[in-house]
């Protein structure tokens, strides 16, 4: 089934190590290369990064503009909904540079998409990046590179994960080149693909006051950034076998990333590709599918809850839309149904048992899908479904429009509460991700004059913002003494013994019980028994909260969704080797 299931600079130390990023024994890639309008092969991903005699560089300010350039595949990469998946998007962003960090004025979604017609199917993220200088380079000019993401804002699931490189003297600046070498996993898009692209830049220089913007902010989010360490420096030393249970039992070359949370700091095994590693795989932004249901719908609701009231879980989907009166198949639907995506409405075969999966994802479904307008999708949304007749919170259906239309209601009963000027993203953003010290979370929306949150996909995540979500899960919904979400309801779900949620259908170790976004399992080894909850996404996606206060990421490029995927039964007697979850 498709279940979307040690640096110092201008006095700013930094709180992480850029893992991937550093000094690397490679050969840079010539000036006559980045000098030229030609695109480059695909080559190692270290020539995009500085080599071992490499030295410091000049100071950049600027705002840069990248025109729409045409991407070089050996991927066969065909059109999706009239859209081009080889026109590399036109975009523009300021940068300006802190020591030798190359930071961009926004990370979040940027380029022009148009929702209809042809065009590029792409938007692109940036992150910061690093500038240096190669013995090789003409007197003052400088290297830049710095990481980015291509995804896709109506389909708003996958990452397609790169690097970018130009040059710069002053106000020259060189084309930008581009190469893309691995993602997660993609779903319309066909494959994770490999391609290069290189696009003409064109420079204008930025106001004092907004470099001095761009330092501030910066300053801030290095400050807050979790500490990061490779893997191999873990506390405790792991057997191979032990090691592979945290990225889950699927096939190596299908685990993007895997990283677990101990203590306060970040342990990676770096971004692996064919072209060697990924730079910057600690500040990559990543898609990660269904991961959003947990990260901003459920956010959402335990905020509100925080502010209104746990009674807003009963409050009815029909009284806060106005559209859902309707459909008679949502008349006693509630918020907290739809959390847990127990509804009692569906398209599918409509057997009273447990089988979450039995929901078709069929033209219907699609027309759903690929809508991007606010209206019209929530219309497609409700009118789709039928009643089951079993009711509401019996059995669990994956329904990606219970979600849609959850965030739609929830941004209406925010309105309700607090003005028609607010919406649930910014309450997100202010109210929540901030407090965590998340500042950056692009989310994937929709087009028209509402721009609400695709509330079931539309996530782009780094490691270390998907940790501290889910560390704020795992503390109640409080940081420093600031009560965030509602402490009974964030509870409801998480480690312990009470058997949270409703049946899937499932074995145990892929998600035996799903309760408010959370996939739940149990475990029992050495006489020590529980259980653990995890947020997932298509394709392998996974953030799971352990019992012994770990928590463990898995990023993944799996191209299909087998068994394997969703398979982690290994994965809390695995961490038990780093810290004890029983005493006996």
């Amino acid at each position: 089934m498709r279940s979307r299931f040690a640096f110092v600079a201008l006095g700013i130390a930094t709180a992480a190590i850029t893992m991937s990023a550093g000094d690397l024994k490679a050969s840079p890639i010539s000036v006559q290369d980045v000098t030229s309008t030609a695109t480059l092969q695909l080559r190692s991903n270290d020539d995009f990064v500085s080599s071992s005699s490499s030295s410091a560089a000049k100071p950049f300010s600027g705002h840069l503009a990248f025109a729409e350039a045409r991407m070089v595949s050996g991927d066969k990469l065909a059109p999706v909904n009239g859209k081009d998946l080889h026109a590399f998007p036109a975009f523009e962003v300021s940068f300006t540079t802190v020591g030798s960090t190359l930071v961009p004025s926004s990370q979040d979604i940027l380029g022009d998409f148009k929702p209809m017609g042809g065009g590029t199917y792409w938007q692109i993220l940036v992150q910061p990046g690093k500038v240096w200088s190669e013995p090789s380079d003409p007197p003052g000019w400088t290297r830049a590179s710095f990481p980015l993401a291509l995804m896709n804002p109506v389909e708003g699931g996958e990452s397609h994960n790169g690097v970018a490189l130009f040059m710069y003297k002053d106000a020259d600046v060189t084309p930008l080149h581009v190469q893309i070498t691995t993602g997660t996993t993609p779903f319309q898009a066909g494959s994770v693909f490999k391609a290069a692209a290189t696009s003409v830049s064109t420079m204008k220089p930025i106001s004092a006051e907004d470099v001095h913007s761009i330092e501030q902010a910066f300053s801030l989010r290095e400050a807050s950034r979790l500490p990061v360490k490779s893997w191999d420096s873990l506390p405790v030393s792991l057997s191979i076998a032990q090691s592979a249970e945290f990225g889950g039992r699927m096939r190596d070359d299908w685990k993007l990333a895997t990283a677990v949370f101990v203590h306060g700091t970040i342990y990676m095994k770096g971004c692996q590709t064919s072209e060697g590693p990924l730079p910057y795989c600690d500040r990559q932004r990543f898609g990660v599918w269904s991961a959003t249901k947990s990260a901003v719908t459920r956010m959402a609701m335990l905020r509100m809850a925080a502010k209104y009231g746990d009674q807003i879980f009963t409050t009815k989907i029909d009284d806060l839309l106005p559209e859902a009166k309707r459909f008679p198949a949502w008349k006693h639907i509630t918020l907290g149904s739809a959390l847990n995506m127990a509804t009692g409405v569906g398209n599918g075969a409509g057997k009273p048992e447990a089988n979450i999966g039995d929901e078709p994802y069929d033209d219907s479904y699609m027309a759903f899908y690929n809508d991007g307008d606010f209206a019209s999708k929530l219309e497609k949304a409700l009118a789709r479904p039928r009643s089951y007749g079993w009711g509401v919170d019996k059995f669990v259906r994956y329904r990606d429009e219970d979600y849609f239309v959850l965030g739609a209601a929830l941004d209406s009963l925010l309105k309700d509460k607090q003005g028609a000027d607010k919406d649930i993203t910014s309450m997100l953003r202010h109210e929540v991700y901030q407090k965590i010290k998340v500042y950056d979370l692009p989310v994937a929306t929709t087009f028209g004059a509402k721009k609400q949150p695709l509330a079931f996909e539309g996530l782009y995540a780094t490691i270390d913002d998907l940790v501290k979500i889910a560390k704020l899960f795992k503390d109640g919904g409080a940081v420093a003494g600031d009560q965030l979400l509602s402490p009974q309801k964030t509870q409801e779900g998480l480690t312990n013994h009470k058997k949270w949620g409703l049946p899937t259908g499932r074995p145990r170790g892929s998600g035996e019980r799903y309760f408010s976004s959370f996939w739940i399992d149990d475990f029992s080894f050495d006489g020590c028994d529980g259980n653990f909850a995890r947020f997932m996404g298509y394709g392998g996606q996974i953030v799971a909260m352990l019992p012994n206060n770990l928590i463990a990421v898995r990023l993944s490029s799996a191209t299909t969704d087998d068994e394997t995927v969703s398979d982690f039964s290994g994965l809390v007697q695995a961490s038990n080797a780093i810290e004890k979850i029983c005493n006996n």
